[in-house]
């Protein structure tokens, strides 16, 4: 199903592959997976990959794969998106100034095996004041001239707070270089909906494109054990076991329930493309499966009631956004 994609606008699938999970830190997979994973992508029609230097090893396993995949699928055939700004846990790992920038895209580049990315972001722009973002001589102004050379096509900001990802998307509109894509994650899901009511700012502020990124709130949202870095507090950790629960009552899966939740959200608010992270060829095939259900079929009334049940177990934490950056992240920690 693989096909050349289109070079004059962003036309991705509407599943996209995030390659965040190779970086080994939500579930383990063999060495197999990864080509596994991305074939089945392929075939399947998913035509966008998004990772970033922050995820590990991402970069050169992704990298990797697509170069041994290069005559079977070639690169005018996909999207890749990546990220420079962030390249450790804390905030100081981050470096958002353009000579940095110019040295991130390159060394993405050369990992990736490709001479030109479709878009870059800025990676998790709340960490940083907005001058280091938006400023002479910081990562936004040396994104753009990476554009107008033809190395980049999109020039994006991803982050969790939907506001601070405003912010920078006004400031660049009223200076006449809006931004040209967004990455949202998490801000879309079972628990929390916010981006539903961002969708029309960010299209007032000449936003082009949204991407909605983990549907399953970065393990939050399936039946498995929830990871021990996951920033949520345990009153949504708890609400999430207990919606785990009421599905598998029902013999449903949260995951699933969760998967299909956010791909009707990319219809309703006419969302670009949903990234869910993928590492192996049954979560590729269950995302698709997920995704095709959608389009074949309203919900069931055993969903619609579980859909509910489910949304009044979440409603004490409805909208609740957890703190970002963490004071770990914040390195607060360190000082007591």
């Amino acid at each position: 199903m693989s096909k050349p994609v289109s070079q004059e606008n962003f036309e991705p699938s509407e599943v996209a592959f995030g390659a965040g999970v190779l970086s080994g830190a939500y579930d383990q997979f063999s060495a197999s997976d990864p080509a596994e994973a991305c074939q089945e992508a392929f075939e399947s029609g998913i035509n966008c990959f998004d990772t970033s230097p922050y995820y590990g090893n991402s970069e050169y396993t992704l990298g990797n794969v697509l170069y041994e995949f290069r005559d079977k699928y070639p690169r005018n055939n996909y999207y890749l998106a990546t990220k420079i700004g962030r390249y450790g846990y804390t905030i100081k790992d981050f470096d958002y100034s353009a000579k940095r920038v110019y040295e991130s895209v390159t060394e993405s580049m050369r990992r990736l095996h490709t001479d030109y990315l479709d878009i870059v972001y800025c990676h998790d722009v709340e960490f940083v004041k907005l001058d280091e973002v938006v400023g002479p001589g910081q990562a936004l102004e040396a994104l753009f001239d990476l554009k107008s050379q033809g190395k980049i096509k999109y020039v994006g900001c991803s982050g969790y707070p939907l506001e601070a990802l405003l912010k920078i998307a006004e400031y660049q509109y009223a200076k006449g270089q809006p931004l040209d894509i967004i990455l949202s994650y998490c801000h879309y899901t079972l628990q929390n909906t916010l981006l539903a009511d961002y969708t029309p700012k960010f299209r007032a502020a000449g936003v082009r494109y949204i991407m909605n990124a983990s549907p399953l709130c970065m393990t939050l949202l399936r039946e498995g054990k929830t990871t021990d870095w996951h920033p949520a507090h345990g009153g949504i950790r708890k609400a999430a076991d207990r919606a785990a629960a009421l599905a598998a009552e029902n013999r449903l899966s949260l995951a699933d329930l969760a998967l299909r939740f956010s791909f009707q959200g990319k219809e309703r608010f006419q969302l670009t493309s949903t990234v869910i992270g993928l590492a192996k060829k049954v979560e590729v095939q269950d995302a698709i499966r997920s995704w095709k259900d959608v389009k074949e079929r309203k919900n069931s009334e055993k969903e619609d009631k579980v859909y509910e049940q489910i949304d009044q177990i979440f409603a004490p934490y409805k909208n609740f956004s957890w703190k970002s950056p963490t004071d770990k992240e914040l390195c607060k920690e360190e000082e007591h």
